[in-house]
């Protein structure tokens, strides 16, 4: 019963992590148009009206999206409240990614644990002759690395965006 158990841990470990791939895939975003477009948009004084109004309505990624609504509601304020609330939006936008990232973490902690407790009792050999294989977890383990890489690799790339947003150069 506790080899099924944790076999059925392992498997709700891989369906999650790749519902968290696919979850962070959805915020990707054409990196080098979307900063363009903002920089072109913000920085053009003919016809920059009709690309900022592109630019309100064009879709990137959902926190991109919010991160450029904000930023037009709030166009009259100074540019220090604007550069903390753009902050404040990538934060609260990769907060959920973080904390789904942080449970996987906990659950392989228990899973790895019972694992433990069977190669305990019924030895190791045993084990990788089943699907419970300790390897898969190890594998599982790096590619929830990747995942995390790719989560600060998305906080840099936003954080491009709220400087496009805030501060547009023509070169960079």
């Amino acid at each position: 019963m506790a080899l099924w158990g944790v076999l059925l841990a392992q498997a709700l470990l891989w369906v999650i992590l790749v519902r968290l791939h696919w979850a962070i895939r959805r915020e990707e975003a054409p990196w080098e148009e979307c900063v363009g477009k903002i920089r072109s948009a913000l920085l053009r004084s003919v016809n920059g009206e009709e690309e900022q109004a592109e630019l309100r309505i064009h879709r990137y990624a959902p926190v991109v999206d919010r991160m450029i609504a904000v930023h037009f509601s709030e166009e009259g304020s100074d540019t220090f409240t604007r550069w903390l609330l753009l902050r404040w939006k990538i934060k609260e936008g990769l907060r959920p990614y973080w904390i789904r990232w942080g449970h996987l973490l906990i659950a392989f902690g228990i899973a790895v644990w019972f694992l433990h407790g069977l190669r305990m009792d019924i030895g190791f050999e045993p084990l990788r002759r089943t699907p419970c294989d300790p390897r898969l977890l190890w594998v599982w383990l790096g590619y929830s690395m990747v995942l995390a890489w790719k989560l600060v690799k998305l906080q840099g790339q936003l954080e491009r965006v709220q400087r496009a947003l805030l501060l547009p150069r023509r070169e960079e």
